[in-house]
């Protein structure tokens, strides 16, 4: 009979933590939620293409005992969870950044499942790391620069330690976060991704991202926003938005030398302006360009705009009555229209969401009586709506219910005059939003809201109204009180 041999392989304690099972009854689970980790940005929907992680920032568990064992090299980010594979991926611009600056900074913890805890420890990047290639021992310091010991006690949900990032850091680094759990060999590593500020700009290599161009005149309380993206997608934290103060302030060759300035102020990684000889970056006024260092990860800053809302003419329209009466065929809607700037009204009578009539009107500033005459009516119920636009292309519209009779017949009920398109839950189904409707029940007047909650104002039946407006349980999900 032939004998089987077995030999045993000596492995380093690293390789050999890989060839361990991963603990599965660790009752332990925790995340960085501050700056946000790796981790727990593709929980966020922030990093892309991250796999199973997204259901379990906490459960980023490995060996202890990092660096000397623990993950093997280039599978750090992830403790060497095979699951987790992808967060080991590496490149100056695969991850969302978080931006902070030299010094004092907060690192806090969440905990799913606290448990006892030996300690926290903090390794970072060394200064001349390659961000392009895979986290491994060698590119980290071999000393945390934070390290908080955990007592063997369990810490709270919640917990914070002030760590000082050291500052001669500027740029992209990664920090390694590790909690060793106390009574179990195994430990929670979770990467965070930084741009670190240290205002020293001194050797920086600048990139042109993107331009200011000073091609239009802005007006008071207009806004002018540099969004800045990576390869990742747009970097949210890292917009600045400036509004116009003044009429002065939004001339053209103003305001992309204030915006400029404010860029600067705000960091170091992006700047704006023209470079001198000293490599510094100074803003002027008319055109500037927008700089990144190269190392940031930033590929480009667009320039976009919000201008203010032009001002509405003051505008109400009176004396609307409740009833009209068919008088020898024919049904006149007079009705007093005060507006505070010349502009275009129009007077339209409609039923069931169709118009059948109606009527411009050229106006000048100030109180004018308006009519409508419409022949061939029938007895019915209508809407009339007074519209306007203005000069400066404003408008707004306000609408009346009204009930048309013959003559000699009594109103049924008296109902109030009200700015409603339709009585709910009449025409239920030509709500959208910005629809007026008037209820009975409350006796008040109520908006659809716009999208995306305009379509619960549709979902509506006897033994499902949820969203009636001012009665249903969750009406103020579909519906504005006016």
């Amino acid at each position: 009979m032939t004998k089987l041999h077995k030999k045993l392989l000596a492995l380093s304690p690293i390789a050999a933590s890989l060839l361990l099972p991963i603990s599965s009854t660790s009752l332990a689970h925790g995340y960085i939620s501050k700056p946000e980790s790796r981790g727990y940005l593709c929980r966020l929907n922030e990093n892309s293409a991250c796999g199973s992680v997204v259901y379990e920032p906490q459960s980023i568990e490995g060996r202890d005992g990092f660096p000397s064992a623990g993950p093997a090299d280039g599978w750090l980010a992830s403790a060497g969870h095979r699951a987790f594979s992808q967060l080991n991926q590496q490149s100056i611009n695969r991850w969302t950044k978080r931006h902070v600056k030299a010094g004092a900074t907060e690192f806090s913890w969440t905990f799913t499942a606290p448990h006892s805890t030996k300690d926290w420890r903090y390794f970072i990047t060394k200064p001349d790391w390659n961000p392009n290639q895979v986290l491994s021992r060698d590119q980290f310091e071999a000393v945390p620069f934070c390290e908080y010991s955990g007592h063997f006690k369990q810490p709270p949900r919640q917990l914070t330690h002030l760590c000082n990032i050291p500052a001669d850091r500027n740029g992209y680094h990664v920090v390694l976060g590790v909690w060793d759990v106390g009574d179990t060999p195994m430990s929670f590593y979770n990467a965070v991704d930084l741009m670190i500020d240290n205002g020293d700009v001194g050797s920086v290599e600048w990139v042109d991202v993107g331009d200011i161009f000073a091609s239009r005149d802005l007006a008071k309380g207009d806004k002018v926003i540099a969004r800045v993206f990576s390869e990742s997608g747009e970097v949210a934290s890292l917009a600045i938005e400036l509004e116009i103060l003044s009429a002065l302030e939004g001339e053209k060759l103003r305001w992309p030398q204030q915006l400029a300035q404010l860029i600067n102020q705000s960091q170091t990684w992006i700047q704006a302006g023209h470079i001198n000889e000293d490599n510094d970056i100074e803003p002027t006024q008319g055109k500037n360009e927008i700089f990144a260092q190269r190392s940031s990860g930033i590929t480009r800053v667009e320039l976009a705009f919000e201008l203010a809302p032009l001002p509405k003419p003051k505008f109400s329209a009176e004396g609307v009555k409740k009833h009209y009466y068919i008088d020898e065929g024919q049904v006149t809607f007079d009705v007093d229209v005060d507006i505070s700037k010349p502009a275009q009204v129009t007077l339209a009578l409609n039923k069931v969401g169709q118009q059948l009539q109606s009527k411009t009107f050229n106006l000048e500033s100030g109180l004018t009586p308006l009519s409508l005459a419409v022949s061939q009516l029938q007895v019915g119920h209508y809407s009339l709506s007074v519209s306007y636009i203005a000069e400066n292309g404003t408008s707004d519209k306000k609408h009346f219910h009204l009930d048309v009779l013959a003559k000699g017949d009594l109103p049924t009920e008296p109902e109030p005059i009200t700015e409603a398109e339709y009585t709910f839950p009449q025409h239920l189904n030509q709500y959208k939003a910005g629809t007026l409707i008037y209820q009975p029940k409350t006796n008040k007047t109520y908006e659809c809201k716009p999208w995306p909650y305009n379509g619960y104002c549709v979902q509506w039946s006897e033994s499902a109204n949820q969203y009636e407006p001012g009665v249903g349980q969750y009406w103020s999900m579909a519906w504005i009180e006016k």
